[in-house]
């Protein structure tokens, strides 16, 4: 059985976020956040704005896509006691966050879409997403939805729930409570800095659906399938292996449905899916099932390598396996020669 564990680790160093990348989405968001904030000022609204960066970002589930074009979600809290009946229409909200934004020649442009402001950059192949929210603290948002009006929505229990299924120690106080930023940069520290398996299954699915790219699931669904199916292993090869088996089993069993874990809980990210839709991803998981299956079960190395390079994409570095059967004995020129010389 070929043990391509050492080739997960190197994807999984490919595909990970790097840490200059992730200094520069840093640099941008937080230039982002003082144009708002300076430029909100003149606004002399009753709100007060606070931030708050989330999802793979901070999960650290994040990938480099194989175009190079990454993204974070920074969360825009407009904090206030108005009811959603009292509040002002959401577009209000998004033409606020246009204006405090207002335009930079590193921009390539700024849209607004239904669930945030987008500002994208030209010199960098990334954006930075702006969602938008109304609420009287950073654990009660509704998300402006320019379509959709107030939506429930709170990613910070999303960020809870996924650092739970890691079993990872983060308390969701870390990211509401300021007095509690000490502890969190020692938690970032002293325990996020060891990478979790189950962020890298998470980026192994991204880097699938990436790698595909046309019907496939967004991040957030990838994240929800991996996180309550996820098979542990000493072995990459393996615990994806198994988590792949699960999640198939996991949607055979629920009509293809995935429900969101936290609010608005139970709502199926696939309802908005036609039928072909669904049917296409459920043929790729199919045949990624059946691949992964050969992976491991073959004794080859790189057999098994191209097993998985056939749904991971070229980024999955089949030029290191090696061309051998797992476990079998390596001759060498001078071992047959010291052989020779025994029996002479």
């Amino acid at each position: 059985m070929a043990d391509c564990n050492n080739l997960f680790a190197h994807y999984n160093s490919v595909i990970r976020l790097s840490d200059e990348k992730r200094e520069v989405l840093r640099a941008v968001r937080n230039r982002l956040r003082i144009k708002m904030q300076t430029n909100y000022e003149i606004l002399k609204a009753n709100e007060t704005l606070e931030f708050h960066t989330q999802g793979s970002f901070i999960m650290d589930t994040i990938i480099t896509p194989k175009d190079d074009d990454f993204d974070l979600d920074d969360g825009v809290y407009f904090i206030g006691n108005l009811t959603p009946a009292q509040r002002p229409p959401v577009q209000t909200f998004h033409d606020a966050v246009l204006y405090a934004v207002g335009k930079d020649e590193d921009y390539a442009e700024v849209t607004d879409k239904d669930t945030c402001v987008r500002v994208s950059y030209n010199k960098e192949k990334f954006h930075i997403d702006l969602p938008i929210y109304y609420a009287d603290s950073l654990e009660n948002p509704n998300l402006a939805h320019l379509k959709d009006n107030w939506v429930l929505s709170n990613p910070v229990e999303f960020i809870d729930w996924f650092e739970r299924k890691v079993m990872s120690g983060f308390k969701k106080a870390y990211l509401v409570e300021s007095r509690m930023y000490t502890e969190y940069q020692r938690w970032l520290q002293d325990i996020r800095k060891a990478d979790a398996q189950l962020r890298r299954i998470v980026r192994y699915l991204k880097g699938w659906a990436d790698e595909l790219r046309g019907d496939m699931p967004p991040g957030i669904v990838m994240t929800i399938l991996a996180g309550e199916n996820y098979k542990s292993n000493e072995r990459d090869d393996i615990a994806l292996r198994d988590t792949l088996i699960a999640i198939q089993t996991y949607l055979a069993a629920n009509n293809c449905k995935c429900p969101r874990p936290t609010t608005p809980v139970g709502e199926d990210l696939f309802a908005g899916y036609s039928d072909t839709k669904k049917q296409y991803f459920l043929d790729r998981l199919n045949t990624f099932v059946d691949s992964a299956k050969q992976a491991v079960a073959i004794d080859n190395e790189k057999d098994a390598c191209l097993k998985w390079q056939k749904h991971l994409g070229p980024r999955f570095p089949c030029s290191l396996a090696v061309d051998r059967v797992e476990g079998a004995a390596t001759f060498t020129s001078s071992s047959v020669r010291g052989d020779s010389a025994r029996s002479a």
